[in-house]
Order: structure tokens, then sequence, then C-alpha cells
């Protein structure tokens, strides 16, 4: 449980670092757009951390998509179940296809049954 609390607020706070690069972006093209003179010591500032926050941004995606590729294959990690959860299902489905199969081996085969002329006894001694 701890895990995915830790990964959920990971999760948070790559959203609250998207919204602070938006607003970078927002303050660099609206200081651009001024009718007056331009601030370009702002800009620079704005447009600077803009870029920082992308980079920020991309390395945390880097990680998560790192953990996440960890998540959904055969690579152990700390909390994961999923490779032994999905390793069950398929030897339950295994189990159910061999199951299967002998029921209609069974329905197939029937019990071999003599002929009525001839006797166990008979075909013993011939």
């Amino acid at each position: 449980m701890a895990m995915k609390s830790k990964e959920l607020q990971n999760l948070l706070n790559l959203e609250s670092s998207v919204i602070k690069t938006v607003q970078y972006a927002q303050a660099t093209l609206e200081e651009m757009a001024r009718d007056s003179e331009i601030n370009t010591q702002k800009v620079k500032t704005d447009a600077t951390l803009f870029m920082q926050s992308v980079k920020e941004i991309n390395d945390k995606l880097l990680k998560t998509i790192g953990y996440l590729g960890d998540v959904s294959t055969s690579v152990p990690h700390c909390g994961s179940v999923y490779n032994a959860e999905k390793e069950f299902q398929l030897a339950h489905e295994q189990c159910r296809l061999v199951l299967n199969r002998l029921d209609n081996l069974k329905e197939k085969s029937s019990p071999r049954t003599m002929p009525p002329d001839f006797s166990r006894d008979e075909l013993m001694e011939k």
C-alpha cells in the first residue's frame, strides 16, 4: 500500500509541475505580447524557468515510465505481484485446458464391449 501511495504522490507532483510549466509559458507569452515595452529580463527568466520545468517533467516521466515497465514485465521490483499473478492465471488456464481435453477424451472413448457370441474364457483359450 505504501508503494501505491508513493507512486500516486509522484503523479500528483508531476501534475503540479505541468501546471507550473504552463504558467511559465503563459507568463512568457503574455510579456512578449505586450503593446508597450517588453521586459526582456522577465521574458528570459520565465523562458528559462519554462525550459527547466520541461526538463524536470521529462526526467520524472522517464523515471515513471521505467517504473511502469518494471511493473509490467518480469523484472522483479519492490511491491510487484503482477508477474506472479500473470503466471498463476496462465497456469490456471493451462490446467483448465488439460481438464477439458481429458473430458473430451473420456467422452469419445467408450468401454469396449465384446461381441455377444464370445466370452472372455473363449478368447483366452485361443
